[in-house]
């Protein structure tokens, strides 16, 4: 079989996913110079106009398992491009709409659906071709999104000053039908073979078929969950895993703090009597900062072989410290370093996906992932309604920023617990392969096993003979 690793096509997989990320996350980050146009075009009041931002990014994030179901059955390739069409038909329709429901429904509920199916399949297209360098990967993707969100609100600006926010909603809704092309060419390992577009870097002996990118390179029954009844039972076993459940209430914690400081900092600013203009660049510097650091650490991470998943307790806890300490930076210099070096250490979602792949196993990454960012919706929703309250109560922004603090601190010391987690096994649990085992391998009594080594950690550990898939074990 052949090493997808040894693909050279894997960088233009790379290079696309980056780019759907910019398209995706990158441009719901713009969603706040389209506030002001529309409190003016329908007389409507910020709280009423804010909630089509909450809608867009609580669909994007709560519906992952309902992803994750659609790119089994479809593939990774159809469901993105399927995305990528929703997401058009959702910024054509916002700029004909002629009042707020309409927005909710076309900007909210349609666009967010669209760009959350088309991030997911992103992600999943570098599930396929990734694993020892997985960190870099996600770090990549990740960037992309931080770099979108910068050149994508200017752009947007520019254009609802050009041709005014109708007009900007439907040129970005050409944009973003470009991702249809871009998915059409997402090709899965098996597929490069069949269309000779093999560019390796490292020769084998042995050749891997055709196959649909819906299925996964080494065919195993967790890849192929396409009814509802065998993924539901494969999500009851990965939900008997101590360290998914120790990932999902870390994202959660960390979202709700997280997405704080993008919220009410630049609000904090203004009460504090910085310019405006100041308060703009205060806030362009957390996204371009963060895609620095979404970058530059996950880079690190992987050059060094540092796990992934403690580089983002280490980030979570010195985010939550810079965020808790906040409050006493009043000055312009003050804030605007808080805003850089928070921006710079954010917690990064590349680092938690690299983290799922690494110790939950390639073959399940997309399942364990739609939870993660449905966690990850609930975190966005909990922090910044609840923060918002402690505002209105207080008439204070400082409770709302020791909380998050509080919430990233306690997310990353959370982390430290991962070899406690692992060490658990139930009675009935399968132990999912992290991403670059040779087998699979199941804790389940009277199996016969054989040890496997991870390329990554060099760990050996009892796996299944082979030929054996974790939903038709041998029983000896």
């Amino acid at each position: 079989m052949i090493d997808p690793e040894s693909y050279r096509y894997r960088w233009v997989i790379l290079l696309l996913a980056s780019v759907t990320g910019s398209l995706t996350w990158g441009l719901a980050y713009t969603i706040s110079v389209f506030y002001i146009s529309w409190i003016d075009e329908f007389k409507a009041g910020h709280g009423e106009v804010a909630v089509i931002g909450g809608i867009n990014a609580g669909v994007a994030s709560l519906l992952g398992p309902i992803y994750d179901v659609i790119h089994r059955r479809l593939g990774y390739r159809k469901a993105g491009a399927l995305g990528g069409l929703i997401m058009t038909i959702g910024y054509v329709g916002s700029s004909f709409a002629n009042n707020l429901i309409v927005l909710n429904i076309c900007y909210g509920f349609a666009q967010g659906i669209g760009f959350g199916l088309a991030y997911f399949g992103a992600s999943v297209a570098l599930n396929k071709y990734f694993f020892r360098q997985r960190t870099l990967a996600e770090g990549v993707l990740a960037f992309g999104c931080s770099a979108g969100g910068f050149c994508y609100t200017m752009m947007s600006q520019h254009l609802i000053n050009t041709y005014g926010w109708r007009g900007a909603l439907l040129i970005i809704g050409g944009l973003t039908f470009h991702m249809l092309l871009f998915f059409e060419i997402l090709f899965s390992p098996g597929q490069l073979e069949y269309l000779r577009l093999n560019w390796k870097s490292v020769t084998h002996d042995t050749e891997l078929h055709h196959d649909d990118e819906s299925t996964s390179v080494e065919s195993d029954d967790i890849a192929n969950t396409r009814d509802i009844r065998t993924w539901m039972r494969h999500c009851s076993v990965l939900f008997r895993n101590r360290l998914f459940l120790l990932m999902l209430i870390v994202e959660m914690l960390c979202q709700a703090g997280q997405y704080i400081p993008f919220v009410h900092l630049p609000e904090r600013a203004r009460l504090l009597g910085v310019n405006t203009t100041l308060v703009a660049w205060i806030a362009s510097s957390i996204s371009l900062a963060m895609g620095l650091g979404r970058l530059a650490i996950p880079g690190i991470c992987s050059a060094w072989n540092i796990d992934p998943f403690y580089a983002y307790g280490f980030t979570n806890v010195v985010a939550g410290l810079l965020t808790a300490l906040s409050p006493f930076l009043t000055t312009e210099v003050g804030i605007l370093c808080y805003a850089i070096f928070f921006g710079l250490f954010g917690p990064s979602t590349a680092l938690i996906r690299a983290s799922a792949a690494l110790h939950l196993g390639s073959d399940t990454f997309s399942m364990a992932y739609g939870w993660i960012i449905t966690m990850n919706g609930v975190g966005l929703l909990i922090g910044p309604a609840l923060t918002g309250l402690m505002y209105d109560v207080t008439q204070s922004y400082d409770a709302t920023f020791y909380t998050a603090g509080a919430c990233l601190i306690v997310s990353g010391v959370l982390v430290a617990f991962r070899d406690k987690a692992k060490e658990y096994k139930s009675a009935n649990q399968v132990q999912l392969r992290p991403a670059g085992y040779v087998n699979h391998f199941v804790d389940l009594p009277g199996i016969s096993t054989r040890q496997s080594r991870n390329p990554i950690s060099n760990e050996v550990t009892d796996g299944l003979e082979p030929g054996t898939l974790a939903g038709s074990a041998k029983i000896s």
